[in-house]
């Protein structure tokens, strides 16, 4: 794979898609939950998300592998190969249902400018974004780069408004910390997920040993501050039962302002829903590429474009999977169940890097997560019991359709393991 990215396309990476649509709607929940404390909870979310990002950091420079947490599960723990298959399969599920439901709220959002059938808008999307995607990763870097530099300005819109309110600011002389609080938090900690996608950059990046640490924990800390000033304006332009109540928050909040505030807002919604399907097909892509690599998918997915090093193969079977879920029903428990299947890597991703601290101390780390008790790292540890605590935020639906992936992964797993044997 040809190694095109550097610092600079790493951080547009993470930080398109952590901002990007979650935002959006997740801030109104959230702000119904905390009410003046939402900017606290964002705060402490992006403390949580830090925690297990810091332990991708020290397994991506160790294993610069592409792959993410498959890769670093079959290095860790080979006695388990079942382990590192279902953990790759259900990053899969994640990022395919994320692009699916995303490119569906795509759909949604260009409702407002032209009347075309969902399924037509969505299908579309997700072609033209493969076809990006196998064009080649300088390509769609840049492309990324582009429709964050939108997302950003649309987020510093909104909070220009925010600054000409004589309430911008008030929630921060009332900081308090309750059981408000960390709901508020496990809503909107998924608004930060998507650092884990840069890992499985690490091959085409120029200095991933350098730059991948770097490059996760800039797109967190940009994020944070975007979130916090967003947060701030939301509290000052609308009450915690307006925001609790908008579907559209950002827009419903700048209806009284300039006519062209709320409908820039939206149209720069549909950059921020796109970069979000092309980053999650782009990075789906590499999973799939990987197990195919690594003979636990079949290994025709393991196919490069000759000129251009693109994973053209697991590019189309990204695309087909994501057609294939267009037409669900039920979308929102969709993707839900995709952020069920990131906590559940995460949870194993920490724990696999306690494991291997202890298994293997003296290993090269040319990036190391800080503060130790022996050989416990106390962040991982940290990182694991928040993990497991936000896998109780979940809906009945989502841990039926997670069980449901489950079998499906270990049927697969023991499909593929017979003919391999005959």
């Amino acid at each position: 794979m040809k190694k095109s990215l550097s610092l600079f396309h790493l951080i547009f990476y993470g930080t398109g898609m952590i901002l990007g649509a979650g935002i959006y709607s997740v801030i109104g929940k959230a702000g119904g939950v905390a009410e003046n404390g939402l900017w606290i909870s964002f705060l402490l979310a992006a403390l949580c998300a830090s925690l297990t990002a810091l332990s991708y950091a020290e397994l991506a420079t160790m294993f610069p592998k592409t792959g993410g947490e498959y890769i670093y599960v079959k290095n860790i723990f080979p006695q388990w190969p079942y382990l590192a298959m279902l953990c790759g399969s259900m990053m899969i599920f994640a990022g395919i249902s994320t692009a699916t439901t995303v490119a569906i709220a795509f759909s949604g959002y260009i409702q407002q400018f032209a009347d075309i059938p969902e399924f037509v808008t969505a299908f579309c999307l997700l072609g033209v974004f493969t076809l990006v995607n196998i064009l080649g990763i300088k390509e769609s870097s840049w492309v990324n780069v582009v429709f964050t530099l939108i997302e950003i300005s649309g987020l510093l819109i909104f909070v220009w408004v925010g600054l000409q309110s004589p309430k911008f600011g008030e929630a921060l002389a009332e900081p308090r910390f309750d059981g408000a609080i960390i709901s508020g938090a496990a809503l909107v900690i998924f608004a930060y997920f998507g650092f884990e996608n840069i890992v499985n950059l690490v091959e085409e990046s120029k200095a991933p040993e350098k730059d991948l640490p770097k490059g996760i924990i800039i797109s967190l800390v940009i994020s944070t501050i975007l979130y916090l000033l967003v947060s701030l304006t939301a509290l000052a332009l609308g009450s915690p039962e307006e925001l609790s109540r908008s579907n559209a928050p950002l827009s419903d909040l700048t209806r009284n302002a300039a006519s062209w505030i709320p409908r820039t807002l939206g149209a720069i919604a549909l950059f921020s829903t796109a970069n979000t399907v092309l980053i999650s097909m782009i990075s789906t892509s590499r999973i799939i590429f990987s197990m195919a690599r690594e003979k636990d998918l079949p290994q025709v997915f393991s196919k490069l474009l000759k000129k251009r090093a693109t994973p053209w193969m697991g590019a189309l079977a990204v695309f087909a999977l994501a057609i294939a879920l267009l037409p669900s029903g039920g979308i929102e428990v969709v993707a839900s169940a995709s952020s069920f299947a990131t906590m559940i890597a995460f949870t194993v991703i920490n724990l696999a890097l306690i494991y291997l601290r202890f298994k293997d101390p003296e290993r090269k780390r040319p990036f190391k997560v800080p503060f130790t008790i022996g050989r416990l790292p106390l962040i991982p540890t940290f990182a694991s019991f928040v993990s497991v605590a936000l896998l109780f935020f979940f809906n009945r639906e989502v841990y039926v359709l997670g069980a449901g992936v489950i079998v499906f992964v270990t049927l697969l797993y023991i499909f593929l393991r017979s003919r391999r044997s005959s």
